[in-house]
C-alpha cells in the first residue's frame, strides 16, 4: 500500500461499535455532565449551572457520532441519579438533548437563528410530552402541584415577614396576590407548562450555544499538531516493512517543513533508534510512521497501519499522562482491547518494572511509573511496530536500563519492529541501526546526551554559608489516609535548604521525589511534620516557592508566550519591557513573545515556564525533571543559565532529576530518597557506592 501526500484528508465517519478514543471522550464528558447536574440539583440556588452541562454534551455531538452522545448520557445520567436522584438524571438528559442539538447545528455550519428556531420547536415538543404525561398520571400531577403551591405559599410567607419592615411594606400586596392568584393560574396548567418548557429550553439553549461557540473558537486556535489519526483499516493490518521516499511534512499554517526530505526503510523485526536535536522532526516522523499522510513524497507499507489494533502499530508518547485512561493500573493495560483478549496483565507489568501495582490508582503513579504503564499497554496489543518516543525520559537509570533491555528482547524474540526516539547515547547504541535527523533531513554525528553516575549523597542538614531558608522537620505524607488504598509516600524527612543553596534530589521512580517537591512548594500539606519558609508554614506563602512541573506543556495555560509570562509572573501585559526582560533572563529572543505556545520546542517551553517563574522573584525555585526530553545542547544551555542565576543573583535552587550529567556546578549538595526516606550520606569508612 502506497500513501502519498495528495491523499491527505479528513478522518472518515466511522460505523460499527465505539472505538477506544470515543469511549474515552464519552467517559470524560459524562463525568463533566454528571458533576454539573449534581451541583445544580444539590447546591441551593445553583440550578442555573445546569445550562453549562450542555457544553460537554455539545462538544461530543459536534465531534462524534450520535451513539457516543447516547453512551455519555447513559453513563452521566446513571451517576447523577445515584447521587442526586431523579432531578440529577433529568438534568443530564436535558443537557444531553439540548447539547446534542447545539452540536449537530454547529457541525452543519448553522448559526444562532437555527438554534433559536430548533430550540423553540424542541421546547414545544417537550411541553406537549409533559402535558400528556401529567394527563395520564394524575396522582403525580397532584403531587407536583401540591409541592409547587407549598413553595409559592412559602414565598408569600417570606414576603409577609419582610413587609413588616417599612422599607419593604409594598411586599404585603405581593404576598396577597401570590396566595389568591396562583390557584387561578394553576388552573391553566397546560398553557403554563407549554410556555415554561419553550422558555426554559430556548434560554438554556442560547446560553449553551454562546458558551459552546466560545469553547470551539478557543479550541480552533490550539492546533493539535501531535494528534494521532485513527482510521478503520479496510485491508489486512501490516505496518511493516515500511519505506519512506522523499517524504516531507508541513503543519497547517507553518512557513516551512517540519520534516524532510526523508528517505528511509524499517524492516520487520528491526530495532531502529531515531536521534537528533529538539525541533529536528523526530516526533513528526513518529506521526507519519503511525499513519498520518505526508504532505509530499510516498510511504509504502504492505497493509494498514492498524493504530492501536492487535498486531498493528502501538505508540508510546513523550507525555504518558495523555494516554493513560484507566483509573486502575490493570484496567489501563487492557483499555480498548476487545473482550476476552486474554492479556496476562501481571506478566506485562512485571516485564516493565511495575510488578505488584495492578490494583494501584493511576492517579497516584509517578511520571516514570506512568511511562512504564504506557509501555505495558502498548505491548498488550502485541504490535508488529512499536514506536517509543522518549519513553525513558522520566525513568530512573536502573529502570531505564531494564526497560530498554525489555524492548530490545521483544524486538528480537517477537519479530516486532521497534522505532525508539531518544537523546541518550547508550540507548541508541543498543539498536540495530541509528537514523540521525538534523533540521528536517538526516545527517551523522548528532551530539547525544551521555549518562553519568549519581553523585555521592551529602547530609541533609549540612551547614554552609547562608541563612536557613526552607526547613522540613519530620515531614511525612500518606495518600488516601484512612482508606484501603492508603500508601505512604514520605516519612520522617528532615531537610534544611539555605539561602543561595543548590540541592539535587534523586531516587528511583515512586520514591517520593515529586511529593516532596509539592510539599516544599506549599501545594501539599504534609500528613506529619512541618515545612517552613523563613520560619512560617510554606502553605501560607504559596508562590514564594516556585515549582516547574515535569511536563512543561501542562503548566502553560495561555495561548501565546507573552500572555503566559504576564499571567504567570503577575505582570502588566501592556508593559512589554518587563516581558522582554523576562525572556532575556532565560536566553530567549524577544520575538518569541508573539509565538503560540504550541509552536515551541520542548526546550523552549521549559524556558518560558522558567521565565514566568523567575519574573515573580521567588525565594526558592524547584525544578522537577528539568532535563527530561532535552537534547545535549538544550540541557547544557539550561544548566548554564541556572548556574549563572544561582552564582550571580543568589537564586536558591532545588532540582529533582534522574539525569546527573552537568549538574555539578548548579547543585553541590545531593540527597538520595529511597522508599520515601532520605538516605544518610556515606561515611569515609563506607566510601561512595
Amino acid at each position: 500500500m502506497a500513501q502519498t501526500g495528495s491523499e491527505y484528508g479528513g478522518v472518515p465517519r466511522r460505523a460499527g461499535s465505539m472505538k477506544p478514543d470515543e469511549l474515552a471522550h464519552a467517559a470524560v464528558m459524562a463525568a463533566l455532565g454528571a458533576a454539573t447536574a449534581i451541583i445544580a440539583v444539590v447546591v441551593p440556588f445553583a440550578a442555573g449551572l445546569s445550562a453549562l452541562g450542555t457544553v460537554p454534551m455539545g462538544l461530543l455531538a459536534y465531534r462524534h457520532r450520535l451513539r457516543v452522545l447516547v453512551a455519555a448520557t447513559v453513563a452521566g445520567g446513571t451517576i447523577a441519579f445515584l447521587i442526586a436522584g431523579f432531578g440529577g438524571l433529568m438534568t443530564v438528559v436535558n443537557g444531553a438533548y439540548i447539547g446534542g442539538l447545539m452540536g449537530i447545528v454547529k457541525r452543519r455550519g448553522r448559526g444562532t437563528a437555527t438554534i433559536l428556531i430548533t430550540s423553540v420547536l424542541a421546547g414545544a415538543v417537550f411541553g406537549v410530552l409533559g402535558i400528556g404525561f401529567l394527563l395520564l398520571f394524575h396522582r403525580i400531577r397532584e403531587l407536583i402541584f401540591a409541592s409547587t403551591t407549598a413553595n409559592v405559599n412559602g414565598l408569600a410567607a417570606v414576603a409577609d415577614y419582610l413587609s413588616r419592615m417599612e422599607a419593604f411594606s409594598s411586599l404585603a400586596s405581593v404576598a396577597r396576590h401570590l396566595r389568591t392568584d396562583f390557584p387561578h393560574v394553576l388552573s391553566y396548567w397546560p398553557v403554563l407548562i407549554f410556555g415554561a418548557s419553550i422558555l426554559s429550553i430556548t434560554s438554556v439553549a442560547l446560553v449553551g450555544w454562546w458558551a459552546l461557540s466560545r469553547v470551539l473558537t478557543r479550541l480552533a486556535g490550539v492546533p493539535d499538531v501531535h494528534k494521532l489519526d485513527y482510521v478503520d483499516p479496510t485491508e489486512p493490518v501490516a505496518p511493516v516493512p515500511v519505506r519512506f521516499a522523499d517524504v516531507r511534512f508541513r503543519y497547517d499554517g507553518a512557513q516551512r517543513d517540519a520534516l524532510g526530505p526523508v528517505s528511509l526503510a524499517i524492516g520487520a523485526g528491526e530495532h531502529v533508534a531515531i536521534t537528533g536535536p529538539n525541533g529536528s522532526g523526530k516526533t513528526t516522523l513518529m506521526l507519519l510512521l503511525s499513519g498520518r499522510p505526508p504532505t509530499a513524497g510516498t510511504v509504502e507499507r504492505p497493509g494498514a497501519v492498524g493504530l492501536g489494533a492487535t498486531g498493528g502499530t502501538a505508540v508510546v508518547m513523550q507525555h504518558p499522562e495523555s494516554q493513560v485512561l484507566g483509573t486502575r493500573v490493570a484496567d489501563d493495560v487492557v483499555f480498548g482491547l476487545p473482550p476476552g483478549a486474554g492479556v496476562d496483565v501481571d506478566r506485562l507489568l512485571a516485564e516493565v518494572g511495575l510488578d505488584g501495582l495492578a490494583e494501584r490508582d493511576t492517579g497516584g503513579l509517578s511520571g516514570g511509573e506512568l511511562q512504564r504503564l504506557a509501555v505495558a499497554a502498548a505491548l498488550a496489543r502485541e504490535p508488529s511496530l512499536l514506536i517509543a518516543d522518549e519513553v525513558t525520559s522520566m525513568v530512573d537509570q536502573q529502570g531505564r536500563e531494564a526497560l530498554i533491555s525489555v524492548l530490545s528482547e521483544l524486538s528480537a524474540n517477537r519479530r516486532m519492529s521497534l522505532v525508539h526516539i531518544t537523546h541518550f547515547t547508550d540507548e541508541a547504541s543498543s539498536a540495530d541501526r541509528v537514523i540521525d535527523l538534523v533540521g528536517g533531513g538526516s545527517a551523522d554525528n548528532v551530539e547525544m546526551v551521555s549518562t553519568a553516575p549519581a553523585p555521592a549523597a551529602t547530609t541533609p542538614l549540612a551547614p554552609r554559608a547562608g541563612s536557613p531558608l526552607l526547613e522540613l522537620k519530620g515531614v511525612g505524607h500518606e495518600y488516601g489516609v484512612g482508606s484501603p488504598w492508603a500508601s505512604t509516600a514520605l516519612r520522617d524527612v528532615d531537610l534544611v535548604v539555605n539561602e543561595g543553596d543548590g540541592v539535587l534530589i534523586h531516587g528511583t521512580n515512586g520514591s517520593g521525589k515529586s511529593t516532596l517537591a509539592w510539599i516544599m512548594a506549599g501545594l501539599l500539606t504534609p500528613t506529619t511534620g512541618e515545612c517552613l519558609l523563613d520560619g512560617a508554614p510554606v502553605t501560607d506563602q504559596v508562590g514564594a516557592v516556585a515549582i516547574s512541573f515535569q511536563a512543561a506543556r501542562l503548566q502553560l495555560m495561555r495561548s501565546r508566550v507573552d500572555m503566559e509570562i504576564a499571567a504567570a509572573a503577575g505582570l502588566d501585559y501592556f508593559d512589554h519591557g518587563q516581558i522582554v526582560a523576562a525572556l532575556a533572563m532565560v536566553g530567549l529572543d524577544p520575538a518569541i513573545g508573539l509565538r503560540r505556545i504550541d509552536q515551541l520546542s520542548g526546550g523552549q517551553m521549559r524556558r518560558v515556564v522558567l521565565a514566568g517563574l523567575l519574573a515573580r522573584k521567588p525565594r526558592v525555585l524547584i525544578l522537577d525533571e528539568p532535563l527530561a526530553g532535552l537534547d545535549a545542547a538544550s540541557q547544557r544551555g539550561l544548566l548554564g543559565l541556572l548556574a549563572a542565576l544561582r552564582r550571580d543573583a543568589g537564586l536558591t535552587v532545588v532540582v529533582i532529576s534522574h539525569d546527573f550529567s552537568g549538574l555539578e556546578e548548579l547543585c553541590p549538595r545531593t540527597l538520595h530518597l529511597r522508599d520515601g526516606a532520605v538516605m544518610p550520606a556515606p561515611t569515609a569508612a563506607e566510601g561512595v557506592g
